[in-house]
């Protein structure tokens, strides 16, 4: 089945029933979301998601449970995937994540911390075209969350989670537009 847009909503259904098969499994998986999902369901930043990038202890347990949650509710194999792996510091920085509608009974939920997330999204620092979004508004969000207010700012945070990154001269200039249309918002 291919890839839809996914809304809070059934994210929220889906990682209950996740936490419901666990459950009746006798595990506890442990999730860390990242990503479009996050911006959705941590910031409302976004209606929707194209899917959930997520890391689950055990993965074994995790890839045999999400692939049944996909099979039940009619939604893409990879509706939940762990492509973010090749994207995670070893500095990680994590907040619990409590989610209305969905039992902590078989999941424990993490996600990056705000600042954690703004260091992945500016090294993506991905540009939108057709039908696709892009980071940039991700990126806008989580400056205003994190107040950070300058380049240099931005790049201390990077060397936090990815020491010995510099950024590329094109992400400073499109930070930089990011920022001062922050700027010009707040007066």
């Amino acid at each position: 089945m291919p890839l839809k847009n996914l809304t809070k909503q059934e994210i929220a259904a889906a990682l209950q029933r996740l936490s419901e098969l666990a459950q009746a499994e006798g595990v506890r998986l442990e999730i860390t979301l990242y990503g479009g999902a996050v911006m959705l369901l941590a910031y409302d930043a976004r209606d929707v998601t194209k899917d959930v990038d997520a890391i689950v202890h055990p993965p074994e347990v995790g890839r045999r449970l999400v692939a049944r949650v996909a099979v039940e509710r009619g939604l893409a194999e990879s509706w939940l995937n762990d492509d973010v792996k090749l994207y995670i510091s070893t500095k990680e920085a994590k907040n619990e994540m409590v989610l209305p509608g969905v039992s902590p009974a078989g999941l424990h939920i993490t996600r990056p911390t705000a600042k954690y997330l703004l260091a992945m999204k500016v090294m993506a620092c991905r540009k939108p075209l057709p039908g696709y979004a892009g980071d940039y508004g991700d990126i806008e969000t989580l400056l205003r969350v994190t107040r950070c207010k300058s380049v240099a700012a931005i790049q201390d945070i990077v060397d936090t989670f990815f020491p010995d990154t510099v950024l590329p001269d094109a992400t400073k200039v499109t930070l930089d537009g990011i920022l001062e249309r922050i700027r010009h918002e707040a007066g």
